[in-house]
Parts: structure tokens; C-alpha cells; sequence
């Protein structure tokens, strides 16, 4: 049985080929030409003899040739395994010898790094040089049957999307395409009123942020405008152009909007701003909003979830207004919450924190326990805590980074902070921050260890604190708590 969201996805390649389809660098692809570059793909994968039993490896950028290959593989029914292209060549190589996929799909910059793993594991290449422009093929799919039977079908898995790899390596998450539909409905401002005009994206493809996106404009026909990166002269030059009444950006890109030199009139069309992946400061919020005067929705999802779980909506801020500040939103339809004690896994009461456990039967028939700290209010509104998988032990106590942070960001000097725990041989573990500072501001990690130490307990204080230029991100913006990591002990190492 072919799944509605695949139905769609052809249905809108065959209904909208003179619409516009996908936006890069200013150019558009109508929907047709988007059609018949997935088609081109799939032409090159059947000559290099790629098996539908084996994955497809997909170093994936947000480019409109990218997109429009996606597109051709979903409508084609091949499976489909993400690469991240900022990843280093050797990972790359190992990432391909684990998944052992019959084909890759690479821009031609980034197959010049993995032509010889190619060769080794036996995979054919698929290199992109713009939408313009047909794919090229590069050798055989020479792939062992035993390899191919042991591959995720279509089935298992449309698409292994990758987690933002905050703590640690990125995650493969597998998708089935029944699932993709789920994608869809998270994507900002989905449950806003009538179609979107257009949506505008910054969220890197190969994450969930970015696949929503992607699903929700490829299974409706909506434009799509795709961002390399996030740049606020770029994105507002997008926005001025397209007028979109929405809009879905990360923390950081709410932060970059509120300190960035432009016209606040730029962002006239913009009714609200749908985010999500990360903590919001509800002082940046605020802020943001009595600025521009466009209300923030701000929303929670999660990888294995394929999407948003809980969220704010237009309907929802009408009603309780500014009551329920700092809380994250309420649970989408269709998708249950609870709170449980973290050591017991015994049910909280309403109000009280814990870990948050999850039901939503569109993914998985039972409960799932994440490491999101929260508690729910009466009303079903939720406010975020932390996480307990980032619990700091020192010498015997419990420290979360996320109350460290909070400290620090409410410095007048700070736009943004990241707290994490090294080994120490006497306490176990200690806490060290990484602050990047506002623009024109200044200050002295002495000054803010005080500012911390008049805020918390003292074992709450950071060990180090150390000012950086910009805090190291993944993909998806949020501050890779590894390299941050890497940051102390490279200098420990010195």
C-alpha cells in the first residue's frame, strides 16, 4: 500500500508543475522541473544497478538540487539515510562503512571526499551540481545480497533523519513514510488558518526541523525557500521579498533578529514566529516581541517523535495571554503527557518535576521516557526544567546546567551560555560555562562567577568560565554541548 503522504507528494508534482516549487539564491524551480530532477535520480540509480533492498546515502545539503532529489526519492520509493556535510571526512568514511548503502548521493564537492570509500564498500555515486544541471554517475552498485537483506526497506524507514547530536554523535532515527505525515503537521505555523504562501527555511534538511518543513511544502505544493544558513541580511532580503505571515527559527535566530541593524518594517508581514529546538529566554521573548510587535509561539518536539509534541498556538496566547510565561506550550492533539519521579519512575502529581514521559500512538503504542525535565500545571501547560541525562554530580550533589545557564543569561553582558560537566578527581564532576557575549558589551569571568554565586548555591558556581567569540553549534543551532566540552579539555591538554 502506497502511503498518503507519498500520494500527496506525487499528486502535487503532477497537479503543480507550473507552481512554484523550491527557492535557492534567488532563483526558483516550479514543481515540474523539481518532478523531473527526482525523476533524473531515479534514472541514474536503475543504471547504476542500486538495489531497491539497499539505503541510500544522502550527504544533504539546502540546496534546490538537494530538495528536488529528496523529493524524487520519496516519490520513488527509495530509503533514504542522512549524512551531515559539516561532518569531517574520516567520519564520513566510517558512517558509510557502518551503513554500507548501494548508493551516494553527494554535491560535487563533498563526493571528492568520499569517491575512495565508495569504491571500497562498492557504492555508486549520484553527484549533484545544481538543479540545472542532470546528475552525474559515478561507477556500480556492487553491494553483497546479504548486506541488501539485512538494509532497512522503504517501510522500516523512508528516511533516517539524524538528531541535532547536542550531546554526543548525532542519532539515526528511522522514518517510515506513514510517519512523514506527522512531519508535516509539526511544521511551523501548520495549524495556523488556510495554506501558507510560502515557507522560508533555515533548518538544515538532513534534521527533523528541517524535514517538517520539507514534508509539510512537498506534500501541499507550498513554496519553499531554502537558506544554506542562517544570515539576518539574507533572511530578511528573503522575507521582504516573500511576505510570509509566518515564520519558524530557532533561539538563536530570534536572538540574531533582535541584535541584527534593520528596519523592524522589514518583518512587516510577519504575524508570528513559530520556534522551537531549544530553550527561549522569555526575556529575549519579550523583548522580541515589544520590538517588532510579532508574537513568538514557541514550541517542543523531538527526533524520535518526528516532530513537535507540545506547542503554542495563536488560539491558545488569546486566550491565557501572558499567564503562562516561560511555559513551553501544552501537548498537541492526539499526543498524551505525563511527569514521573526520575529515581522511582513513579507518576508525579500535577505541578511537581520530573521526567516527562511521553504517549503519542502515531509513533509507538506505549508510553516513551524522555530526559526532559517539567512540570505541567493544572491547565495542561508545560515548563520546561532541564534534562536529567545533563545532571552534574558534584561531590555528592546534583547540579543542572539549565538553572547555571538561566543565571547566565539574565547577565545584561550574555546572549548566550553553555554549561558543561568535566571530570574531576576528587568531586566526580564539575560544572564550566561558555558565554558569548552581546554585541558592544563586556565583562570578566570573575564578575559573572559572583553574579552566579549571588543567584545559587555554591556548588552550583562554575569551575571555569570562559568568554568565546561564539558559542560551537550543531546543525540545528543549538550549542553542541561536545565541542564545548572539547573547548576545556583541548585547553586542559595545552
Amino acid at each position: 500500500m502506497t502511503e498518503q503522504f507519498i500520494e500527496n507528494i506525487r499528486n502535487v508534482l503532477a497537479t503543480r508543475a507550473d507552481g512554484r516549487g523550491i527557492e535557492y539564491r534567488g532563483i526558483w524551480s516550479s514543481w515540474g522541473e523539481v518532478g523531473a530532477f527526482g525523476d533524473k535520480i531515479e534514472a541514474a540509480l536503475e543504471a547504476a544497478g542500486a538495489s531497491r533492498k539497499g539505503r541510500i546515502a544522502f550527504i544533504i545539503h539546502n540546496r534546490a538540487a538537494h530538495a528536488a532529489a529528496l523529493t524524487g526519492l520519496l516519490a520513488h520509493r527509495r530509503a533514504a539515510s542522512f549524512i551531515y556535510p559539516i561532518a569531517a571526512p574520516v567520519q564520513m568514511a566510517e558512517t558509510l562503512r557502518d551503513l554500507r548503502p548501494v548508493a551516494i548521493i553527494a554535491d560535487v564537492d563533498d563526493w571528492a571526499k568520499v569517491s575512495d570509500v565508495a569504491a571500497e564498500i562498492g557504492a555508486a555515486g549520484i553527484i549533484l551540481d545544481g538543479i540545472d544541471k542532470a546528475p552525474r554517475l559515478e561507477g556500480k552498485s556492487d553491494v553483497p545480497a546479504d548486506i541488501l537483506d539485512a538494509a532497512l526497506s522503504f517501510e522500516d524507514a523512508a528516511v533516517e533523519v539524524l538528531s541535532s547530536g547536542t550531546t554526543g554523535a548525532p542519532k539515526r532515527i528511522p522514518m517510515p513514510a506513514r510517519i512523514l505525515d506527522r512531519a508535516a503537521l509539526s511544521a511551523p505555523g501548520a495549524e495556523t488558518e488556510g495554506e501558507q504562501p510560502v515557507q522560508i527555511s533555515v533548518w538544515p534538511l538532513s534534521g527533523v526541523g528541517g524535514l517538517c518543513l520539507f514534508a509539510g511544502s512537498a506534500a501541499t505544493g507550498t513554496p519553499l525557500v531554502l537558506l544554506d544558513r542562517f544570515s539576518v541580511p539574507e533572511f530578511v532580503d528573503a522575507v521582504k521579498r516573500h511576505q510570509p505571515p509566518s515564520l519558524g527559527l530557532s533561539p538563536t535566530a530570534v536572538t540574531m533578529l533582535l541584535n541584527g541593524e534593520f528596519d523592524p518594517k522589514d518583518l512587516s508581514s510577519v504575524k508570528g514566529i513559530f520556534g522551537g529546538s531549544a530553550h527561549l529566554d522569555p526575556d529575549i521573548q519579550d523583548q522580541f516581541e515589544a520590538k517588532f510587535g510579532i508574537p513568538i509561539y514557541w514550541a517542543m518536539g523531538a527526533t524520535e517523535f518526528c516532530g513537535t509534541i507540545i506547542r503554542w498556538t495563536p488560539a491558545m496566547r488569546a486566550e491565557v495571554g501572558n499567564s503562562k510565561r516561560g511555559s513551553i506550550g501544552t501537548a498537541m492533539p492526539g499526543i498524551e503527557l505525563r511527569v514521573a519521579d526520575v529515581d522511582t519512575g513513579a507518576i508525579l502529581p500535577t505541578g511537581e518535576t520530573g521526567v516527562m514521559e511521553v504517549f503519542c500512538p502515531q509513533i509507538r503504542p506505549d508510553w516513551v521516557r524522555t530526559t526532559d525535565l517539567v512540570a505541567i500545571d493544572p491547565d495542561g501547560y508545560v515548563f520546561h526544567k532541564g534534562r536529567s541525562d545533563g545532571a552534574i554530580t558534584r561531590g555528592g550533589f546534583k547540579i543542572l546546567p539549565e538553572k547555571i545557564i538561566e543565571v547566565l543569561r539574565s547577565h545584561p553582558a550574555i546572549a548566550d551560555a553553555s554549561v558543561v560537566g568535566l571530570p574531576d578527581a576528587r568531586l566526580g564532576a564539575v560544572p564550566v560555562a561558555a558565554v558569548e557575549l552581546k554585541n558592544g558589551q563586556t565583562t570578566t569571568p570573575a564578575e559573572l562567577s559572583d553574579y552566579v554565586r549571588n543567584a545559587l548555591a555554591p556548588t552550583y558556581v562554575p569551575t571555569q568560565i570562559r568568554i568565546v567569540d561564539a558559542l560551537p553549534r550543531t546543525p540545528s543551532l543549538k550549542p553542541s554541548l561536545r565541542d564545548v566540552r572539547a573547548l576545556f579539555e583541548d585547553a586542559a591538554a595545552a
